[in-house]
C-alpha cells in the first residue's frame, strides 16, 4: 500500500469512529506504527485529523467532553452505585495484610470501607466521610490527614494536608477522579488534585477508581496520567474500543 493510499484509509478510519489509537490503525492496515505515527504526524500538520496521546481523532469531530458541573458528595452517592460496589470489591482483593492503604475521598472509594479486609491495616485518608465510617473499628490505625476542610467533597485540601501527606510512606493507594481524556486524570479543584497527586506519589503501588461514566470526560484540573499509574479499576460497561485505548496506558481491572 503506497502513502497516499494508507494515510486515505487512516483518515477514513479516523473519521468513521471519531478516534482511534496507533497500535489499532497499524493493526488495521498491517503495517508499523512507526510508521503510523509519521503518518499521523503528517496528516495532522495538514489539518486531516487531530494528533493525540496515543492516537488521532477527527479534525471534525465535535467533543463534548467537559464536565459543566461539579457533582456535591451527597449527589454522587446515588449514582450509578452498582459499579461503583464492583470496583469496590475489585479494589479491597488487592489489599494486603499489615498494609498502609491511603483512600481518596469520593463515593466510589467510600464504597470500599464496608469490604476491607479483616486484618492488620494502616488506613490513611484525607476524606471525612471514610474516616467517620471508620471511626468506630478497633480493627485498623487510622490516620486522618488534616488541613482545610473542602465542604463539596468532605476532603481536607491545602498546604496543611500537603506537608502531612508529604511525610508518610504508603503502601498502597486507591484514588478517584471525575474524569478520564487521553490518558489524563482530572477532577474540578486544583487544590483537591495536587493532594491527589502526592498522595499517589507516595504510594508504591497507585490505582485509579472510576466507574464507567468518567471515560471520556474531563474536569478542570488534571492531576495524573494513566501511564504512572498500576491500574485503573472500573467497570465492565467501558466501550471495547475506549477499554482498549485505556489499556495502551495502564493495566485495566474489570
Amino acid at each position: 500500500m503506497i502513502k497516499a493510499e494508507r494515510q486515505d484509509s487512516i483518515k477514513k478510519l479516523v473519521e468513521e469512529r471519531g478516534s482511534a489509537s496507533v497500535k489499532d490503525i497499524a493493526a488495521r492496515l498491517d503495517v508499523s506504527e512507526m510508521t503510523v505515527r509519521r503518518d499521523l504526524e503528517e496528516m495532522a500538520t495538514s489539518g486531516e485529523l487531530v494528533r493525540v496521546h496515543g492516537g488521532a481523532r477527527s479534525a471534525g469531530a465535535r467533543r463534548h467532553s467537559m464536565l459543566r458541573q461539579e457533582y456535591s458528595h451527597t449527589e454522587k452517592r446515588d449514582r450509578n452505585m452498582a459499579q461503583k460496589r464492583a470496583i469496590a470489591a475489585r479494589s479491597v482483593s488487592l489489599i494486603e495484610e499489615d498494609s498502609t492503604v491511603f483512600l481518596g475521598t469520593g463515593t466510589t472509594v467510600e464504597q470500599m470501607v464496608p469490604l476491607l479486609p479483616a486484618c492488620r491495616l494502616r488506613i490513611v485518608t484525607n476524606s471525612l466521610s471514610v474516616f467517620n465510617m471508620l471511626e468506630g473499628t478497633t480493627e485498623y490505625d487510622l490516620c486522618l490527614i488534616g488541613g482545610m476542610y473542602r465542604p463539596r467533597t468532605g476532603a481536607f485540601v491545602g498546604p496543611l494536608a500537603e506537608d502531612a501527606i508529604d511525610k508518610l510512606g504508603l503502601d498502597i493507594a486507591f484514588i478517584g477522579a471525575n474524569g478520564i481524556y487521553d490518558g489524563e486524570v482530572s477532577t474540578s479543584n486544583a487544590e483537591e488534585g495536587h493532594f491527589q497527586e502526592l498522595a499517589f506519589e507516595k504510594a508504591d503501588a497507585r490505582y485509579l477508581v472510576a466507574d464507567a461514566s468518567k471515560v471520556g470526560r474531563r474536569d478542570f484540573f488534571s492531576f495524573y496520567h494513566l501511564i504512572k499509574l498500576d491500574g485503573l479499576i472500573t467497570d465492565g460497561s467501558v466501550p471495547p474500543e475506549a477499554l482498549q485505548q485505556l489499556s495502551e496506558y495502564t493495566e485495566v481491572l474489570i
